[in-house]
């Protein structure tokens, strides 16, 4: 092998020992080298080496993702041009509607919670900042690919499929792009029951002049999402405030 197929390998376990460190919430090196089906010793030299860069720590035999990870994820979300202001027009929003608020970005085809701001009534059963999911079956992912080119849409569902999580969960290609069509017809999307059974969301995309940013998105039980404050209420409210982000924007720009 090469020196730059090793240093690519070598690349790709490194991260692939951090992610599973997140997933399993810390780890010892050997539950990392099963579950990475890598030699013990060789999970421990890249523990170890990430231990004394700052990037992981070590509480007896189990190893943690460091907060170091969190000054580049702090930095890496302040690339949104908005970003200062996004966070009170979130803060807003959940106020105005008592529920859980949250901006979404799409990012390698999937939907990665930014920010959120959670209302007097807020309930979120998944979602955490930074969390990848897919973007078919949640409301701030349908808003986002009612902004994609159609290839795109493409491209991200050969990658990361259509996968079922209940029975409403949307599977089909073209169910998906005549979903999509409402969505941007309408200039929201909602969850109903997509994800998990009894939870429903309202999501608006955040799109200034086709330039897309991302989607405002609230979300809570089904028991408080339904009649004319799902049909209409929280459709309208969402919208605007995806609006006035929209308008943040463009306002930053000509500054």
């Amino acid at each position: 092998m090469s020196n730059r197929g090793q240093g690519v390998r070598t690349t790709h376990t490194v991260f692939s020992v951090v992610e599973a460190l997140d997933q399993e919430g810390g780890a010892t090196a050997t539950a990392v080298a099963d579950s990475l089906d890598i030699s013990k010793s060789n999970a421990y030299d890249h523990l170890s080496t990430l231990q004394e860069l700052d990037y992981v720590v070590k509480d007896g035999d189990r190893y943690q993702p460091g907060l170091k990870f969190l000054k580049h994820g702090v930095r890496a979300k302040q690339k949104l041009d908005f970003a200062d202001h996004l966070e009170s027009a979130l803060e807003a929003l959940a106020e105005e509607t008592g529920e859980m608020a949250w901006f979404v970005v799409e990012e390698h085809g999937q939907a990665v919670y930014v920010e959120k701001a959670l209302g007097e009534d807020a309930i979120q059963p998944y979602g955490r900042v930074g969390k990848r999911v897919d973007l078919h079956d949640i409301a701030a992912g349908k808003a986002i690919l009612s902004e994609l080119p159609r290839r795109r849409v493409h491209e991200i569902v050969d990658e990361h499929g259509l996968t079922r999580h209940t029975e409403h969960t949307i599977t089909s290609l073209d169910r998906l792009f005549e979903e999509l069509d409402t969505v941007r017809e309408q200039g929201y999307a909602t969850n109903e029951n997509e994800t998990f059974e009894g939870f429903r969301a309202v999501a608006s995309p955040v799109s200034p002049e086709g330039d897309l940013q991302g989607a405002v998105v609230i979300s809570g039980p089904q028991t408080r999402f339904e009649g004319e404050r799902f049909q209409s209420e929280l459709p309208a409210i969402v919208s605007r405030v995806a609006n006035e982000l929209e308008l943040e924007i463009l306002s930053q720009n000509n500054r």
